[in-house]
C-alpha cells in the first residue's frame, strides 16, 4: 500500500516543479492525478481510500486548478504533507 502513497506524493511533487516551467503540461498531469485520486477514493483500503478522498478535496479548494497561483501550490503542496503523515502512520502501524 505504501507504493500507492507514494506514486501520488511524488506526482504531486512533480507537478508542483513542473508548473514553474510548463503550465500547460502541469495542468494536464494534474488532472490525471485528481483522476487517480479519485479512483484511490473508491478503493476498498480504509485509511488509502481516505487519504485519497482528502488530498482531492484539498486540492479541490483552489479556485484555479489550470494555473500556477499561490492557492493551487499551497493546496497541491498540503495534499502532499497529507498523504505522507498517513503513509508514515500506517508504516509505523505495520511494525
Amino acid at each position: 500500500m505504501t507504493e500507492r502513497f507514494l506514486r501520488h506524493i511524488d506526482r504531486l511533487n512533480e507537478i508542483m516543479l513542473l508548473f514553474k516551467t510548463d503550465a500547460k503540461a502541469a495542468s494536464a498531469s494534474l488532472e490525471e492525478e485528481k483522476l487517480a485520486l479519485e479512483a484511490d477514493s473508491r478503493e476498498e483500503e480504509g485509511l488509502l481510500r481516505a487519504a485519497a478522498y482528502n488530498a482531492l478535496a484539498t486540492i479541490r479548494t483552489s479556485p484555479e486548478q489550470e494555473r500556477p497561483v499561490g492557492q493551487l501550490i499551497e493546496a497541491i503542496s498540503d495534499a502532499a504533507a497529507e498523504l505522507a503523515a498517513i503513509m508514515d502512520y500506517v508504516i509505523e502501524s505495520e511494525k
